[in-house]
C-alpha cells in the first residue's frame, strides 16, 4: 500500500512537471507570424517618444507612428517582431510594378491568375487590361487575381523573377527582417515582415508620384465587358479622419487586421502602421496615433541655411561654416529634444564654397542622429605660382591659344620651307661655281 502511493505521489510530479514544460515551450516566440503572448521577450505596452504626456493604448501587438520627412519614430510598440502582413506584399508589389512597368501597357490575362485563392475581381483570361487599372485594383480590393497577373506582365510569365525583384527591393531599402514568397500576401510560413520595415517601404514609395496616386485613391472606375463598378477602398479613415492621405488595408485571419496608413496636418506628414490588431480596434488605433502625433509633436528648423554653425582660423583666415539647406526635425511640444551636439572643421587647399569642408552632429532625445555636411561661406584659394597662372591663362582662353598655336606652326613651316630653299640656291650656287673654276 506504502510503496503504491509512493507511486502515486511520482506520477503526480511527473505529470506536473511535464505539463509545466508544456506551457513553457508554447509561450517561446519565434518564427515568422508568431503571437505575441510572451511578455519576457516582446513588450507589452508601446514607448512614445513625448516625455510629458503618456503614450496611446493601442490594442494591436505591433504598432509605428513615423515622420515621413526626417524618418524619425513618434511612436513604436513591438516593432521589430516577425509577422505575416498580407498588405505589405500588395504595396511592394504595386512599387515592384510602378518602377518596372508602364503604366499605359495593357496586360493579358493568363489563365494561372484567375485561379489564386482569397480576393479577386473575377478577371477574365485572354482579356487585356491597362497595368494603372489592375494596380490600383490591388490596392483598393487586395484583388489577388490582379497582384497575379501585374506579376505575370512585369516578369514575363515568371511569378518567381517577380517575387525575386520584390525581395531586391526590400534589400535596398534595408528591410532587413523581411522576406516575399508571392505578390499576393497569401499565407506561407516562410513569408514574414515587421513593423519597421514596412515603415521604410512606405516613406521610400510615397516618395513616388505614380505611386502615390494609386496609394492615396479612394475609389476607382472598374469596366470590364460585363459592366462597370466602383472599387472603393475599405480603409475608413479616408472618411473619418481629416487629413488622410493614403492607404492600404488587409488581413489573413479577419481577427487580425492591418492598416497601414499616411496622414498630413500643417507641416507634418505621418505614416501610421497597425498590425495584426482586433478588427474593433484597428482604426481607432490608426486614428490614435495620428492624434498623437499631430496633437504633441511639431516639425522645426534645427539649422537654417547659410547659418554659421562654426567659426575656425585658418592660414591667417577666420573661416565660417555653413550649412548649404534648411534642416528640418521633429520634437516634442516644449522640449527642444536636442540631446548632444558637435561640429568638427576638415579643412585643406582649395578652400571652396562647394566643397564639404566639415560637419555638425546633433543627437536628439530618441536617439536620432542628424549629421549636416558644413561648408566655408567663401574661398580661400592659395597664391598662384609662375606655372600654375600660365597653364590658367592657357585653360582660360584655350580657343586662342589653339588658333595662336596652329599659326606658329604655320610660321614655322613656312620658315623651314624658305630654309629649305635658301639651302638649295646656296648649294647650286657653291655647285656653279665650282663647276666655272673647273673650267
Amino acid at each position: 500500500m506504502q510503496k503504491r502511493g509512493f507511486l502515486v505521489f511520482f506520477a503526480v510530479v511527473y505529470i506536473l512537471i511535464s505539463t509545466s514544460g508544456i506551457c513553457f515551450a508554447n509561450t517561446e516566440v519565434t518564427g515568422a507570424g508568431a503571437d505575441v503572448t510572451d511578455t519576457g521577450t516582446v513588450e507589452d505596452a508601446g514607448r512614445g517618444a513625448a516625455s510629458r504626456v503618456p503614450a496611446p493604448d493601442i490594442s494591436a501587438p505591433s504598432a509605428l507612428l513615423m515622420e515621413a520627412e526626417t524618418g524619425q519614430i513618434l511612436y513604436e510598440k513591438n516593432t521589430g517582431i516577425p509577422l505575416h502582413i498580407s498588405a505589405a506584399n500588395k504595396l511592394m508589389t504595386v512599387l515592384v510594378a510602378v518602377e518596372n512597368g508602364n503604366l499605359s501597357s495593357n496586360v493579358t490575362v493568363s489563365s494561372e491568375s484567375v485561379i489564386t485563392e482569397g480576393s479577386t475581381l473575377n478577371l477574365v483570361v485572354g482579356e487585356k487590361y491597362l497595368l494603372n487599372d489592375l494596380l490600383h485594383a490591388v490596392m483598393l480590393t487586395s484583388a489577388n487575381d490582379a497582384a497575379i497577373a501585374v506579376a505575370e506582365h512585369i516578369s514575363s510569365g515568371d511569378i518567381g523573377k517577380f517575387v525575386d525583384l520584390m525581395n531586391k527591393t526590400a534589400e535596398k531599402l534595408g528591410m532587413d527582417n523581411t522576406h516575399f514568397t508571392n505578390p499576393t500576401g497569401l499565407y506561407d510560413e516562410n513569408q514574414y515582415t515587421t513593423a519597421s520595415d514596412i515603415a521604410k517601404l512606405v516613406r521610400y514609395a510615397t516618395g513616388n508620384p505614380q505611386f502615390s496616386n494609386i496609394f492615396n485613391a479612394k475609389v476607382r472606375l472598374w469596366s470590364d465587358k460585363d459592366k462597370s463598378r466602383m472599387l472603393t477602398s475599405s480603409n475608413d479613415l479616408f472618411w473619418e479622419y481629416d487629413g488622410i492621405l493614403g492607404g492600404k488595408t488587409g488581413y489573413n485571419t479577419k481577427e487580425k487586421q492591418t492598416v497601414i496608413c499616411t496622414a498630413s496636418r500643417s507641416n507634418l506628414r505621418l505614416i501610421s502602421i497597425v498590425l495584426d490588431a482586433p478588427d474593433k480596434t484597428v482604426f481607432t488605433d490608426a486614428s490614435a496615433l495620428f492624434d498623437y502625433g499631430f496633437d504633441n509633436f511639431r516639425k522645426s528648423t534645427l539649422v537654417s541655411k547659410n547659418e554659421v554653425i562654426k567659426t575656425v582660423e585658418w592660414e591667417g583666415h577666420e573661416v565660417r561654416l555653413i550649412s548649404m539647406n534648411d534642416i528640418m526635425y521633429v520634437h516634442p511640444l516644449g522640449e527642444s529634444y536636442i540631446k548632444e551636439f558637435e561640429a568638427n572643421a576638415d579643412l585643406s587647399d582649395p578652400l571652396k564654397r562647394t566643397l564639404p569642408a566639415g560637419s555638425a552632429t546633433f543627437i536628439l532625445n530618441d536617439g536620432t542622429k542628424v549629421v549636416i555636411s558644413l561648408y566655408p561661406d567663401s574661398e580661400i584659394v592659395p597664391p598662384e605660382d609662375m606655372k600654375t597662372r600660365i597653364q590658367k591663362r592657357i585653360m582660360e582662353n584655350r580657343d586662342i591659344f589653339l588658333i595662336v598655336a596652329v599659326l606658329v606652326a604655320i610660321e614655322i613651316l613656312l620658315l623651314i620651307v624658305n630654309a629649305g630653299k635658301l639651302i638649295a640656291k646656296f648649294i647650286s650656287f657653291i655647285q656653279r661655281r665650282d663647276k666655272k673654276d673647273s673650267e
